[in-house]
């Protein structure tokens, strides 16, 4: 196997690690507790760091506000806002941050002159820390290399067929609050109008946190489901044993 080609799987792992690192901080500068309110000020939404709500309040007085018949509608009226207030603190947390800066020096680092880039690996690898390799005892290469290639071919054959989005409905006691929700977002709320004509914000507030319990879990029982088939190739096993293959190139001759 050649220095070159060596080389280049080396940058191929720095690339991943840092695509990996990005990401991650990514998803760390996700603000929590954005909050949104429909134009009448009858709902408020409060958004968790995975897009979903939080938590759903009628405001007191939210009868005189909107309509019963309306309150549904109103309800994905607020969640809209408060998406839009979640984007706008994403977007002043990574201007105020080094975040893009970090994706034009990967980009630039694709491009650096050398075998694949390399030349700029020293100041990437700076950048972001490696997996802890210490208890990774890999097997052979090449029993490594067969695994990943069916695994490879295994998660192409699901990219191939793209799964319907998974959803979840969730229901308040007597099915008053129907709410369906998605990964990262609301989908739709149902609100049966007589009997909130009948409800206070205390009622209704009940209702909508009923719902979005059973909504939340139904959803990450789904999403558990879905995930397995990858789960099951154990892709990031296989990922640490080729890392740490490439950490010691002596493994390379083996």
């Amino acid at each position: 196997m050649n220095e070159e080609f060596i080389q280049g799987l080396q940058h191929f792992q720095q690339q991943a690690l840092n695509l990996q690192n990005m990401m991650t901080n990514l998803q760390s500068q996700m603000p929590e507790g954005a909050e949104g309110t429909d134009a009448q000020g009858a709902v408020t939404i409060r958004l968790a760091s995975d897009g979903l709500p939080e938590s759903i309040k009628a405001a007191s007085d939210w009868q005189r506000r909107q309509p019963p018949e309306s309150i549904g509608a109103v309800v994905v009226e607020a969640y809209g806002a408060a998406m839009s207030a979640q984007m706008e603190d994403l977007s002043r947390s990574l201007d105020e941050s080094d975040w893009q800066t970090k994706a034009d020096r990967m980009d630039d680092s694709l491009a650096a002159p050398g075998p694949f880039g390399a030349e700029d690996a020293p100041s990437a690898a700076a950048e972001f820390p490696h997996p802890d390799l210490r208890y990774v005892v890999p097997r052979s290469l090449d029993e490594v290399t067969e695994d990943m290639l069916s695994a490879f071919g295994a998660v192409e054959q699901l990219a191939s067929v793209p799964p319907e989005p998974v959803q979840a409905t969730g229901k308040s006691t007597a099915h008053r609050v129907v709410l369906t929700v998605a990964k990262g977002g609301l989908v739709s709320c149902e609100v049966d109008p007589q009997w909130a004509k009948q409800q206070s914000s205390i009622g209704l507030n009940q209702a909508f946190e009923e719902a979005l319990a059973e909504a939340r879990e139904k959803l990450r029982a789904a999403e558990a489901t879905a995930g397995d088939g990858v789960a099951n190739l154990q892709l990031g096993s296989l990922l640490n044993e080729a890392l740490a293959i490439l950490s010691d190139p002596r493994r390379l001759a083996d």
